[in-house]
């Protein structure tokens, strides 16, 4: 019998009122509104179905209690690592999109380019954020071979710690969509990781 796949299950924290304002978060410690509470409860069932045997999450609270929702479903404990923290984006966290477009005209010109810009003086870049997480994928991935793990993180460094995890790089984050609020994505790591689904959700976004 062929032996069971190794499996990352990156998952996306529910929605936020900052979400749903349109606001940069980074390291911000924002809540679940409720409608990220519903969408973490619709999620858990799902996930839990794919019977993780761990469940790390970003330490910030909204990914923390998306993470308890699987955690319940699953009967799985949750642990943290910090490195699975969105993007730090300084002095520009709370501050609305169109805010930051105001004060640095360049802002989407280098979005639409693909560049990896420094989200404020003291934020980091797309790449360093990515980074972090991709050394926490392949830690998990190379420490519990033929198993699940739900990985619990956030939309920008989990996209992007995906594409160098996968070797896609960089620029190939922008090949992957945005990530919704409680999607889930199925990795399976390998000499050539493999995306088996991804940005999958239970319900509407918007429910």
């Amino acid at each position: 019998m062929d032996a069971a796949p190794t499996r990352l299950v990156l998952v996306r924290h529910g929605q936020t009122d900052s979400n749903a304002a349109g606001r940069f978060q980074g390291h911000q410690d924002i809540p679940l509104n409720r409608v990220g509470r519903s969408q973490a409860e619709a999620m858990a069932s799902r996930v839990a179905a794919l019977r993780p045997a761990r469940i790390v999450a970003s330490d910030l609270g909204r990914a923390q209690q998306t993470a308890r929702a699987v955690a319940a479903a699953s009967g799985v404990e949750v642990t943290t690592d910090p490195r699975l923290r969105e993007i730090d984006v300084g002095t520009w966290s709370g501050r609305t999109i169109a805010e930051i477009a105001a004060a640095h005209p360049w802002f989407h010109d280098k979005l639409a380019a693909g560049e990896d810009f420094r989200r404020s003086d003291d934020g980091e870049t797309a790449t360093e954020a990515g980074e972090r997480v991709a050394g926490v994928l392949a830690e998990l991935a190379h420490a519990h071979p033929g198993e699940t793990t739900v990985v619990v993180g956030h939309g920008l460094s989990l996209r992007v710690g995906l594409a160098l995890a996968t070797g896609l790089g960089f620029a190939g984050s922008f090949a992957l969509a945005g990530l919704w609020n409680c999607s889930w994505t199925i990795v399976e790591p390998g000499d050539r990781w493999r995306i088996v689904t991804y940005n999958a959700v239970a319900s509407s976004r918007e429910s």
